[in-house]
């Protein structure tokens, strides 16, 4: 599997090509809101490049939507902060300048209910808040922008990559960077004390702060080697645990049910995070030995992990059950399609979807699934039609655009196929493809008169931003 290796020496070029700016000598200047925004880009982008990177639509749309929830009960509600889930078995969770929250697979696996789970989130998101990135950037003698990347690209650094050990130098700069930004204890006693607040106002369990900490201390128990990536990044002492539990005692006691997809989306992670006949007889075990912490999320993930293994009779009885269970959640739906379309009912799928869209307009993977179930069919004019419908909604997600382009080139319409080529890389934060894309899209012979006035409009955008970004202004 790639690792995140590549993003130090991509982000080393970019700096390199001097289109970058320094912002000199931090303790006498904070870092402009533009200089975030820049670094928030180069970031998502190397994100986007990498091949460590959890894509799928339910579960990004589940940290997106608990994350939205914590950011509106926080003293910044509506700010922007982009999430994402990297491939990684490590237990751990960072904020990075620019608003940017990168959350391991591990993480989800790890803890045990969602409150758990959502205190961590509230955490990354005080520090977000209270800026303790930039703070700490601010106090240093002098450093600039290129390193405040690297630094930022060494905590997406995977760990145990062989190509680490090898590069001495590179292996001695990522982890002086990583170091550079682990938090103070003042840091950390600040974020915990408001990502409690944040948590208790989105209505979760703020006693979940104090249990994530033991679910750290009992993993750690059965591990012979490096404490988990979370306390190396989060360091914790007695005082500061002291100090949460003291908190804790300012509020009252509730008792909340989980939302059932943060079990569905843990074993969703267990099918497909690893090799498939591991991950199918580590389910099956959890369920013959009753040692889950939520059946209908084990049952989940073993549907998924029988799908994975080409066993549709054995996916069908696990999804005949949840269904029992859980008839309308539009995450058994999206399964039950996806077992319908493995196994050949079509039809019975395109009709699962188009009912399930019905009961939920919004929900992204009906969207995509249909529209992509009218590509495989040849219908290429109905699959534009219903992504047409949802551009406005989902006008920010890369794979729409992605599907667009696949449906007009089955048209043979050149200059729709670039121009959303072009949107697709956008949204993937790669500016500079987006405008080699958008130039073949203003140089199809084909398109109508308010077609190329568009993408020659868009073009036009897109180099002013990246003359914005190179500080050509």
């Amino acid at each position: 599997m790639k690792k995140f290796l590549s993003i130090i020496f991509l982000i080393s070029n970019v700096c390199g090509a001097n289109n970058l700016p320094d912002l000199g000598d931090f303790s006498s200047t904070v870092i402009s809101a533009r200089d975030e925004n820049l670094i928030s880009r180069q970031i998502l982008y190397q994100v986007n490049q990498s091949g460590s990177i959890v894509r799928d639509v339910e579960i990004e749309d589940y940290l997106k939507n608990l994350g939205v929830k914590l950011i509106n009960s926080s003293s910044v509600p509506g700010r922007n902060i982009k999430f994402f889930v990297v491939n990684d078995s490590s237990i751990n969770a960072f904020a990075m300048l620019g608003d940017v929250i990168g959350v391991h697979s591990g993480l989800f696996l790890a803890t045990n209910s969602e409150s758990e789970f959502a205190s961590v989130l509230s955490h990354e998101i005080a520090h977000i808040t209270q800026r303790h990135i930039a703070r700490f950037i601010v106090k240093q003698e002098r450093v600039s922008i290129q390193n405040t990347l690297i630094m930022a690209a060494a905590l997406l650094l995977s760990r145990s990559n062989p190509q680490l050990a090898s590069g001495v130098m590179v292996g001695a700069n990522a982890y002086s960077a990583q170091s550079s930004l682990n938090f103070t204890r003042e840091n950390e006693k600040e974020a915990d004390r408001i990502g409690i607040q944040v948590l208790d106002n989105a209505g979760f369990d703020v006693r979940a702060s104090a249990d994530f900490f033991k679910t750290l201390q009992k993993g750690n128990q059965f591990s012979t080697g490096a404490s988990p990536a979370f306390l190396q990044t989060h360091p914790i002492t007695s005082s500061r645990i002291s100090d949460i539990n003291d908190r804790l005692k300012d509020f009252p006691y509730i008792q909340r049910v989980d939302n059932p997809n943060f079990y569905f989306i843990k074993g969703k992670l267990r099918a497909f995070l690893g090799d498939k006949n591991t991950s199918k007889n580590i389910l099956e075990n959890n369920i013959r030995n009753k040692t889950y912490l939520n059946e209908a999320g084990e049952r989940y993930g073993l549907a998924y992990a029988y799908l994975r293994n080409n066993e549709l009779s054995n996916a069908l009885l696990e999804i005949n059950w949840l269904l029992k269970h859980f008839l309308n959640n539009p995450m058994i739906i999206q399964l039950h399609a996806e077992f319908l379309l493995k196994s050949g009912y079509k039809d019975k799928a395109r009709g699962l979807f188009i009912k399930a869209l019905q009961r939920y307009p919004t929900y992204q993977s009906f969207v995509f699934g249909l529209a992509d179930y009218y590509i495989q069919a040849s219908e290429a004019q109905k699959s534009i039609n219903l992504l047409n419908a949802y551009t406005l909604r989902f006008y920010k997600n890369p794979y729409l655009y992605e599907l667009l382009a696949k449906a007009y080139s089955m048209q043979g319409k050149k200059l729709l196929q670039y121009e959303n080529l072009a949107e697709s890389f956008y949204f993937k934060y790669d500016l500079q493809e987006a405008i080699l894309q958008m130039n073949f899209a203003v140089s199809a012979s084909d398109g109508n008169f308010y077609e190329k006035s568009r993408v020659e409009a868009r073009l036009r955008q897109f180099q002013r931003e990246r003359e914005f970004y190179s500080g050509n202004q």
